[in-house]
């Protein structure tokens, strides 16, 4: 019986422990301090979104305010800033509205606005503030552009990457960019025979074979061929002399990197310059009295493919990524 009694309270303590009128007083305690509590953690994490925002704001107006680009063509001048006119260029060189019919990627817009802001800081680098450019047509033709916009696609691109390079050992790369490869993109080292540039080396971009315009043909007849090539090569000789095939030299990506002719040398881009070609990656057909180029890609090879920067960044790749695919051992930096 004693057992019974000593047990008989427990179990009644027990059973008031587990009542559902104890944790009432601290529910409504709860209750009564979460718009407290919430309004505490959420309004310091606006606070702080706030600060970051004010931030950035006063990082760009900074960059603005310290670095700009004069613009100065046939008949005046124009002073901008450096974003306004990062702006602007990136509009004139990856346009929605193209030949190629490429909706470009917000990505890919990412990476080519590093490239120029890279390429420009270069200059700012040496030549100091402000840095005055030759740009005749985007001084007359930039007030209709897009990019003037305030949801504009390259207004976005170049204020999200905002301050930031890319560079190589300390200083900024040469930002080398292009719109189509071949199918990869070309070795400096190899190509221009320097060291001056060992994050220029070849990608593989065998993509970029499904541009539209990734093959094209020049047809001419022999006798203009006859006559750029003795403007070209400085040629004595008689028209009919021309007539022949030169010699073509090619680096390991397929492009013509010499031109021999009559013991005549031009580098491969002199020629394709000469005769109109996209590319210096062509061969050359000779008919009765005609010419004819076939050429892969477009532009130098150098660097980054526009197109397979597109496509990088259609399946899923940031713009940080992308660059450094085609810029072996490069980083991005933003400018203090």
């Amino acid at each position: 019986m004693n057992i019974f009694r000593i047990v008989q309270p427990r179990t009644n303590k027990r059973k008031q422990e587990n009542s559902p009128y104890r944790d009432i007083p601290a529910v409504l305690l709860f209750v009564f301090l979460l718009p407290y509590v919430v309004s505490c953690l959420w309004g310091h994490v606006g606070e702080e979104t706030a600060v970051l925002a004010e931030k950035k704001e006063e990082e760009t107006a900074w960059i603005d305010r310290n670095y700009e680009v004069v613009l100065a063509g046939n008949w005046g001048k124009k002073r901008m800033t450096m974003q306004e006119y990062l702006i602007r260029r990136l509009e004139m060189i990856m346009p929605m509205e193209n030949d190629s019919g490429i909706d470009y990627e917000p990505e890919a817009l990412k990476a080519q606005a590093v490239l120029l802001r890279t390429e420009l800081w270069a200059l700012f680098s040496e030549a100091g503030e402000p840095v005055v450019l030759q740009e005749n047509a985007m001084l007359y033709y930039g007030d209709e552009m897009e990019a003037d916009e305030e949801e504009s696609p390259y207004r976005e691109a170049v204020l999200e990457t905002d301050g930031i390079f890319l560079s190589y050992e300390g200083k900024p790369v040469k930002a080398a960019f292009f719109p189509i490869s071949n199918g990869q993109t070309r070795s400096a080292k190899e190509a221009l025979g320097s060291e001056e540039y060992p994050y220029l080396v070849s990608v593989d971009c065998g993509r970029d074979i499904t541009a539209w315009d990734y093959q094209s043909q020049v047809v001419m007849s022999g006798e203009e061929y006859s006559a750029l090539a003795a403007e070209l090569f400085n040629a004595s000789g008689t028209v009919p002399e021309l007539r022949r095939p030169p010699e073509l030299l090619y680096d390991s990506a397929g492009y013509v990197t010499e031109v021999v002719l009559d013991g005549q040398r031009c580098s491969g881009e002199s020629f394709r310059e000469t005769f109109g070609l996209n590319s210096a990656s062509f061969r050359i057909e000779w008919e009765e009295n005609e010419v004819i180029f076939h050429v892969k890609g477009k532009g130098h090879g150098f660097g980054m493919s526009q197109f397979g920067a597109n496509i990088k960044a259609g399946d899923g790749e940031a713009f940080d990524k992308i660059l450094t695919d085609y810029f072996f051992q490069a980083e991005l930096v933003k400018i203090e």
